[in-house]
């Protein structure tokens, strides 16, 4: 699951697939512009121009200038000045759209005879209830998005989309844990936010949810998942879970709340060593971020670990401005698509951990905007990355909320680390690889980067 608007500008959002389960079972994300660690940070802008003719002998290019944001999550966002045709975007739009290549075959010539045909006949003969007609036509725009091969590109149905605008304030109703979709496509309990629900009623990293109040979750989508496990404040969900070493399902009556996700945790370690656990890369990532360090450098610390474990992506503009904070002038990614788009983000000198030892921490669950960050700081030799290879999504989507409430995502573009490297389904490989299960209880990654510090080695 971000922006500001006078001049046309326009405004998106966007979530993530690595969700925090009480809700948080959605980071969604809206609103936002550049929340700036420093305001300087900002796209170059680059205008792109189509032309129509009209007549045979005259062609005339008539453009507008529009403000746009687009995501790359597991999911991000940035503000991006385009040119599009001055006639395909109302005067008081709120929707604005980025100028593609006509893809091969206009879906306008599509006739859907064979579909009515087809529904016809089920009306008329099915053995059993037939689904209300909006579900009809959401499914039907769902199983096309799948043709085209790529799971980031997807609709979103009006309820999910409207819980996941929700989440985009930071604060949720749920039990407070979060979970991801992993490779066998199980629900699974990454970790429980420390003081909630979730954690409290015994939930454990690594527990798979089999179950929803008696629901099989057999067949259930993700976003489905989300409107099951979250619910009103004071009310209860009962979930039932798989547990490694366990013979049979355990089950969890817990009880929702409202709380804020915890985006930023931070402490001094022993040996002066300085901790930040960045959550995710919500709108108040920058911010927050710049305030734990201003606190912990104040301190005099030898070092920073700044951990990106777990942490499912967020705002582009988050990313860059974060990445900022340590690095000096430089690049942070390129943006390139194969309809010509190639902008290049940059740091600036001035900022405030510019200058301080750094040891990143990541895992699988560390995607897009962490990896950006990651990568970033990697390529230009400023920190050690210590831990797993990363999840390794490297495309931007944009979002479209539609007429109905319901959201669409398209992929339009793919980022590169500094180096000129995709990590698209191959991640940000670690300096010093550490494999960690699930509900260890030692944190030996975390001990592996204090040993980074003091030894150098």
């Amino acid at each position: 699951m971000s922006t500001d608007s006078n001049e046309k500008q326009t405004n998106k959002t966007l979530t993530i697939v690595l969700v925090v389960l009480g809700v948080i079972l959605a980071l969604g994300s809206a609103g936002g512009g550049y929340v700036a660690g420093r305001a300087s940070v900002t796209p170059e802008t680059i205008t792109q121009t189509i032309t129509e003719t009209v007549t045979e002998t005259i062609v005339e290019t008539i453009t507008e200038t529009v403000t746009e944001t687009v995501e790359v999550t597991r999911q991000v966002e940035v503000t991006r000045e385009v040119v599009t045709p001055a006639d395909s975007v109302a005067a008081d739009s709120t929707e604005s759209r980025e100028p593609t290549a006509v893809p091969p075959g206009n879906p306008e010539d599509i006739t859907f005879d064979v579909f009515y045909e087809t529904w016809q006949l089920v009306e008329q003969q099915y053995d059993g209830d037939v689904p209300p007609n909006e579900d009809v036509l959401y499914a039907a725009i769902e199983g096309s998005l799948r043709t085209l091969g790529d799971e980031f590109t997807r609709f979103i149905r009006p309820d999910v989309a409207e819980r996941m605008r929700q989440d985009a304030v930071g604060s949720v109703e749920g039990i407070g844990a979060f979970v991801r979709e992993n490779e066998q496509g199980q629900f699974e309990i990454v970790r429980p936010i420390p003081g909630q629900p979730a954690e409290k009623a015994g939930l454990l990293p690594g527990d798979i949810i089999i179950g929803v109040d008696g629901q099989s979750m057999e067949g259930v989508s993700f976003d489905e998942v989300i409107l099951l496990v979250r619910g009103p404040r004071g009310t209860d969900v009962t979930l039932l879970v798989q547990r490694e070493g366990e013979d049979e399902p355990l089950e969890f009556t817990i009880t929702r709340v409202r709380f804020e996700i915890p985006t930023v945790e931070y402490r001094m370690l022993e040996n002066d060593i300085a901790y930040i656990h960045l959550q995710e890369f919500n709108q108040t990532a920058v911010q927050k971020t710049l305030a734990a360090l201003e606190e912990l450098l104040a301190q005099n610390p030898q070092a920073l670990i700044f951990d990106l474990r777990d942490n499912p992506g967020g705002f582009l503009n988050q990313s860059v401005a974060v990445a900022d904070l340590f690095l000096p002038d430089s690049v942070v990614l390129f943006e390139r698509n194969r309809n010509g788009l190639d902008q290049t983000f940059r740091a600036d000198n001035g900022d405030i951990a510019e200058t301080i030892p750094l040891v990143v921490l990541v895992n699988p669950g560390s995607a897009s905007a962490s990896e950006i960050v990651a990568g970033a700081l990697q390529d230009h030799g400023r920190a050690i990355l210590i831990g797993e290879t990363t999840f390794g999504k490297g495309s931007v989507q944009q979002v479209h909320e539609l007429s109905d409430g319901s959201e669409l995502r398209v992929t339009i573009a793919r980022w590169y680390t500094p180096a000129n490297n995709t990590i698209d389904k191959e991640g940000v490989t670690p300096d010093i690889e550490i494999p960690m299960a699930f509900g260890a209880e030692e944190d030996i990654q975390l001990q592996r980067a204090i040993e980074y510090i003091l030894n150098g080695e």
